[in-house]
């Protein structure tokens, strides 16, 4: 059998991909280390030139060898796996136990580039290993922490809990000054990070008034106010954040977008940040994206079986545009990534182009427009095209264009996120775009989607809706005999909801309606085509969802609400 070699991305130009070092500061180093006759690391030499500092240079190198990079917190580190390894061997390596989940030990070193040491700490501790790079003084800072912590015998938490975190438990104190007022930033910065991470928040928002900051979480697409800082702490959690997601130094607000990979409590979580500058300070948007959350399956979305049966024979056909269709906020990124995540990395050459990586992919290259060094997204899309991907996955400004059409044309596999309302209306938006004989012998299929709250487990109760939308349901859909609703209690935030799912429309484009491309409509003819064709909307799902009892019949009229169809029809 063939052996497979896997090859490590250069440390230079890692950092020079990251903008940390430029190509002439790359060169200049690289002669210094040539004069030295390679007696010492590049890293070395760029942190001694001042070119790149060591945290930036190890975060590089851990990248190179598909490791994550953390920085080191106490909340990191469980008392309970300390025996894991003997003192002799963390004091010999320079390595920390920082958790357990299930039979997988995670230890922090300073040295992932040790091909030997994930296997010495297997075979130390009788459990499988992972390993997360830290710096050195990071690391023993920690291993002093925790030895001093261990002298003392403190109670032992529990460990983090894969469980939702209730939103009641995350509305933080409302008398800022008395419960955080002698905090630096540093710590009601991790403080609003740590308690969004539990509440699966999706991001965190910074909104100063002329008094008060305001401070919420989006948690399943709803905003929730947990503090209410006084404004004038605002340049100062500002910077904070941006020193924790690698912009030490940057001028409060300055910073237009950022992203950082951290370690909250066991879970991994990609963090990027975007700020702009208001009348009474910057306001500041912290998007969380959770490793449990970006690698989900497509079994994992809500998706019906035979739907999704379907859906997967479309894109193992590895050839042809396939539009993912919805309003922002509908899912579509992690449908996107669920996608790629279900295509073989190892036999494909698989790329992204994305407005930024919104989590990094293991085995597919991800580009952005910076990355590309184009002045337009179609010449961005030729250069990625130079590339030879088999599969291109793209951000929605290219994806019913006439270059995304092209390439799935020539055999690539092309998946783009559009922004429409419901099938019919992405169709009618391609077609417009781009000529007949183009799209004709391109788009394959359409997945249209929403996300709607699914009825909290803990407080499900049974539901009667009014007589009047109970009779108009039975006479589009069918009877539906029982209804749910969430009552309320401190696990869902008193919402009676918690979590989403998704709902779909997904129409092949094969046969007759292959056909009708060859001849402009608009989005009400394609409607009627895609019905006649026996192709189900968003409606027909999400009364689906309603009959089994996932989803209260509310949600599914509130999110739907202006999107065409049965119950929209009549």
């Amino acid at each position: 059998m063939p052996t497979i070699t896997r090859h490590r991305a250069r440390l230079g130009d890692l950092l020079v991909q990251r903008g940390v070092i430029t190509e002439e500061q790359l060169a200049a180093a690289l002669a210094a280390q040539q004069r030295g006759q390679q007696q010492r690391l590049l890293g070395e030499i760029l942190v001694d030139l001042g070119h790149a500092t060591k945290e930036q240079v190890l975060s590089a190198v851990a990248e190179s060898c598909g490791v994550p990079f953390a920085r080191l917190v106490p909340q990191l580190v469980d008392p309970a796996v300390r025996g894991s390894l003997a003192e002799s061997f963390i004091q010999k390596h320079g390595v920390l136990p920082l958790f357990k989940v299930r039979d997988v030990l995670t230890v922090a070193t300073s040295e992932p580039s040790n091909l030997f040491l994930m296997d010495e700490i297997s075979h130390a501790a009788g459990l499988s290993a992972q390993l997360v790079a830290a710096t050195p003084d990071n690391v023993y800072q920690m291993i002093e922490y925790a030895s001093a912590e261990r002298k003392e015998s403190p109670p032992a938490e529990d460990p983090p809990s894969e469980d939702r975190a209730a939103l009641d438990d995350v509305v933080l104190a409302e008398d800022y000054d008395t419960a955080y007022g002698n905090w630096p930033p540093e710590k009601v910065a991790a403080l609003l990070v740590r308690e969004a991470v539990r509440a699966r928040a999706s991001a965190i928002h910074l909104e100063p008034d002329e008094k008060v900051l305001r401070v919420r979480f989006r948690a399943d697409g709803v905003l929730h106010v947990v503090m209410r800082p006084p404004a004038r702490l605002g340049p100062g959690l500002v910077g904070a954040l941006e020193e924790m997601l690698g912009a030490p130094g940057a001028a409060a607000g300055t910073c237009p977008g950022r992203s950082a990979r951290v370690l909250v409590q066991g879970r991994a979580v990609q963090l990027h940040m975007a700020a702009i500058v208001g009348a009474f300070g910057p306001c500041v948007t912290v998007r969380l994206v959770r490793d449990d959350e970006a690698q989900r399956t497509l079994d994992k979305l809500g998706a019906d079986f035979e739907l999704l049966a379907r859906y997967r024979r479309i894109i193992e056909g590895v050839r042809g545009l396939v539009l993912l269709a919805g309003p922002r906020e509908s899912g579509l990124t992690t449908t996107l990534y669920a996608t790629l995540h279900a295509l073989d990395p190892i036999r494909l050459n698989i790329c992204t182009f994305e407005s930024y990586v919104h989590y990094n992919l293991p085995g597919v290259s991800q580009f952005s427009p910076a990355a590309c060094g184009a002045a337009d997204a179609e010449a961005a899309l030729g250069r990625l095209l130079g590339q030879q991907p088999d599969v291109v996955a793209l951000d929605g400004e290219m994806g019913g264009g006439a270059a995304a059409a092209a390439a799935a044309r020539a055999g690539r596999l092309v998946l783009a996120r559009v922004r429409a309302i419901d099938a019919a209306d992405a169709i009618a938006q391609a077609a417009a775009r781009v000529p007949a004989d183009v799209i004709g012998g391109a788009l394959r299929a359409v997945l249209a989607q929403r996300l709607v709250r699914t009825v909290c487990p803990q407080c499900r109760a049974a539901n009667e809706p009014p007589a009047a939308l109970r009779r108009r349901i039975a006479e589009v859909f069918g009877p539906i005999e029982h209804f749910v609703k969430g009552r309320g209690c401190t696990r869902c935030g008193r919402t009676g909801l918690s979590g989403r799912i998704g709902l779909f429309e997904l129409v092949p484009l094969e046969g007759p309606l292959a056909e009708l491309l060859d001849s402009p409509r608009d989005a009400r003819a394609w409607r009627a085509a895609i019905r006649a064709a026996g192709h189900p909307s968003l409606w027909v799902d999400g009364m689906a969802k309603v009959r089994a009892g996932i989803v209260p019949v509310e949600e599914v009229m509130t999110v739907l609400a202006g999107c065409p169809g049965e119950m929209a029809a009549q």
